[in-house]
């Protein structure tokens, strides 16, 4: 026997529908895998965006669609490190430079962080990988040069001038919230040997240098720095919290005494030993812990 076709309605074409609901298109409301090509126009588009929240944010959906593009992954890095957001762009730099192991640029993001938050022996190497896949770039090959001036002084080891000036002056920061000049503060570090409070003449040399072109730049009129000092965690801890003030008072006097630094500019902070940068775990972590470093106020 038959099957009447009389009262069965007639089925939507799927497809259509989908397409048409509403006048939405399929990946406003179900996301599907994109293609690289796909990939590589999502890029584009956005790279026209201007306004860092926005393109955050477009990127943030992009990586949903786009998740093992590399450049995708790298932009987004690149826009939180202009956000100050450092730990999530590193995060996605390391994501591009695994997903792409020869995307130079990534490898530069990557010791552009670590610069920021004093791993520079990481910055070395992440600057290496990248100059070793680009070697053209002049950025990066400054920005490796400071970084290995700036672990040989951590390192303890002499440092002239001329090399101060380099990591003082020559890094420039892809932050534009922040100048070269501020941040040229910002990464300064005065290592003190032992528990020793006095002011090391390599110290004060790097003092010089800083107190004649920085604190007295036109960009950083009516600035205010905290001047801060800490310890290794060997010894006492209240009396490590008195050497580290004692630290952080000798370098506010010394450029308000020999560089002409108003004193209204450098506030005093200690912290002893419970802000260290490296493990207290060897002799060579212990000096770097032993530093007065600079932190803007306002």
């Amino acid at each position: 026997m038959s099957i009447s076709n009389k009262n069965k309605q007639p089925r939507p074409a799927v497809g259509l529908c989908l397409v048409l609901l509403c006048g939405l298109t399929l990946p406003a409301f179900l996301p599907l895998p994109t293609s690289a090509a796909d990939c590589k126009k999502i890029a584009e588009e956005i790279s026209q965006e201007r306004d860092l929240i926005a393109r955050r944010d477009l990127l943030a959906t992009a990586i949903k669609q786009c998740a093992k593009d590399p450049e995708i992954n790298f932009m987004q890095g690149y826009s939180l490190e202009r956000l100050r957001d450092y730990n999530n762009a590193l995060r996605y730099y390391v994501t591009a430079s695994t997903l792409d192991p020869k995307h130079a640029k990534a490898f530069f993001g990557l010791g552009d962080i670590y610069m920021v938050t004093d791993k520079v022996q990481n910055a070395v190497t992440a600057y290496e990988k990248g100059l070793g896949l680009d070697p053209s770039n002049k950025r990066a090959e400054k920005s490796l040069e400071s970084a290995r001036i700036k672990l040989k002084a951590q390192r303890g080891e002499s440092v002239s001038s001329e090399e101060a000036v380099t990591v003082l002056f020559a890094e420039k920061s892809k932050d534009r919230e922040i100048s070269p000049i501020e941040a040229t503060i910002l990464r300064l570090l005065i290592l003190f040997p032992g528990k020793s409070s006095g002011l090391p003449e390599e110290g004060a040399d790097q003092l010089s240098i800083v107190g004649a072109r920085a604190f007295t730049s036109h960009d950083l009129q009516g600035a205010v720095f905290e001047v801060i000092g800490n310890t290794d965690d060997s010894g006492d801890a209240k009396a490590n919290l008195a050497i580290s003030r004692k630290r952080a008072e000798a370098v506010r006097n010394y450029l308000i005494k020999n560089c002409n630094i108003d004193g209204k500019k450098l506030q005093v902070a200690a912290h002893g030993q419970t802000q260290p940068i490296v493990p207290n775990s060897t002799e060579q972590n212990r000096k770097i812990n032993n530093r007065v470093e600079f932190r803007r106020l306002k």
